[in-house]
C-alpha cells in the first residue's frame, strides 16, 4: 500500500475507533495540543463538543463553516460529517468531549419533566450543529468542567460515575444557557468566510450532480485564482478533493446503513464511472466497496477490521 493510501486508511480507522471507544464506555473527554490529525471528513455515533482554547482555524460541520479560535465551542450531533482544519503549528489547544447517544437517552429517561430531549436543548433551533462565542468567564467555566471530567474518566476514583453525572449536568446547563442566548451564536463571518461557507453548502447540497468549476465562478462573485487559493487556505484541500471526500463519506454511510447495491451507491453519490468509484474508494479506505461493507459488518459484531 502506498503512503498516501496508508494516511487515508488511518483517518478512516480513527473514525471507526471513535465509534468503538464510545461503545466500550459512553463518554470520552480529552485535552489535545497536537496538530490536527483528522485530515478527512468523518462522522461518528456520539455527540461532539469541541472547545477551542488556543490557536485558530475553521471547522467544516455538515454544510456549515465555523471559525475556530480561543473561546469557541462547537456542538455537533451524531452522524453529522465534520472536520476541523488549522494551519497553526505546533500548538492547537482544545478539549474534545464525545458522548454516545445511548447515554443521553438514559439521561432523558431520568429527566421526564423536560419538554424537550437533552440533545435538542444543546443546539440552536434543533439544528445539526451549533457554534458559540464565549466570554472569558464562560470559557474558563467550561474549561474547568472539562478538565475535571477528563480527570474523573482517567482516575476512575470511588463513585466516579456519580461524579461524572454531576459534572455533565453542570456542563449541559452551561451549554443550554449558551443556546438560549442569541449573543453567543452571533455571526462574525468575514466576506471571505461567507463565500467559502456558501461554496461548501452548494457542494454538499448538489454533491450527487455532475459539477464543473465554472459553475462556481458563475454563481459566486470571485475570480478563479482567488476561489482556489481561499478554499485551500480555509479547508486545507481543493474544491474537487473536498467533493470527492464528501461523496466517498456518503458512499461509506450507504454501504454500512443500507442494502443498496454497489452500483446504486455509486450512482447515488455522484460517481457515474464505476472504475473511478472503485479506484477512489480503495485509495481512501484500503478496501473495495464490497470489502468495506463486509468488514464493517464484522466490526459491528466485534471483529477487528484489517485493511487489504
Amino acid at each position: 500500500m502506498k503512503k498516501s493510501e496508508v494516511d487515508h486508511t488511518a483517518a478512516y480507522m480513527l473514525d471507526m475507533f471513535t465509534n468503538h471507544f464510545l461503545a466500550e464506555y459512553p463518554i470520552h473527554c480529552e485535552h489535545r495540543t497536537s496538530p490536527l490529525g483528522q485530515r478527512l471528513l468523518h462522522s461518528h455515533h456520539g455527540y461532539e463538543f469541541y472547545l477551542c482554547l488556543q490557536g485558530s482555524g475553521f471547522y467544516i460541520v455538515g454544510d456549515r463553516l465555523y471559525p475556530l479560535h480561543a473561546g469557541t465551542l462547537t456542538v455537533i450531533r451524531p452522524h453529522v460529517i465534520h472536520r476541523p482544519y488549522s494551519e497553526d503549528r505546533p500548538l492547537f489547544s482544545r478539549y474534545v468531549l464525545a458522548i454516545d447517544e445511548s447515554y443521553l437517552t438514559q439521561i432523558n429517561a431520568i429527566c421526564r419533566s423536560s419538554a424537550l430531549r437533552i440533545g435538542d436543548l444543546l443546539t440552536v433551533s434543533n439544528t445539526d450543529s451549533s457554534h458559540f462565542f464565549l466570554s472569558v468567564q464562560q470559557l474558563h467555566r467550561l474549561e474547568t468542567l472539562l478538565e475535571g471530567l477528563a480527570l474523573l474518566l482517567h482516575s476512575r476514583e470511588t463513585n466516579y460515575e456519580l461524579k461524572i453525572i454531576g459534572c455533565l449536568a453542570d456542563f449541559f446547563l452551561n451549554v443550554i444557557e449558551l443556546a438560549n442566548n442569541p449573543l453567543t451564536a452571533r455571526n462574525t463571518k468575514t466576506e471571505d468566510e461567507q463565500i467559502i461557507g456558501d461554496v461548501l453548502a452548494y457542494l454538499i447540497t448538489h454533491y450527487q450532480e455532475d459539477m464543473q468549476i465554472d459553475y462556481f465562478l458563475e454563481r459566486f462573485p470571485i475570480s478563479r485564482s482567488r476561489l482556489f487559493d481561499l478554499f485551500k487556505k480555509t479547508t486545507g484541500c481543493t474544491i474537487m478533493q473536498f467533493l470527492i471526500e464528501y461523496r466517498l463519506n456518503r458512499a461509506k454511510h450507504m454501504l454500512t446503513e443500507t442494502d443498496l447495491t454497489i452500483t446504486e451507491v455509486a450512482g447515488h453519490t455522484g460517481f457515474n464511472d464505476m472504475s473511478h468509484f472503485f479506484h477512489m474508494f480503495k485509495r481512501e479506505t484500503g478496501f473495495t466497496p464490497r470489502q468495506f461493507r463486509q468488514e464493517t459488518h464484522k466490526r459491528k459484531k466485534g471483529y477487528p477490521i484489517i485493511p487489504g
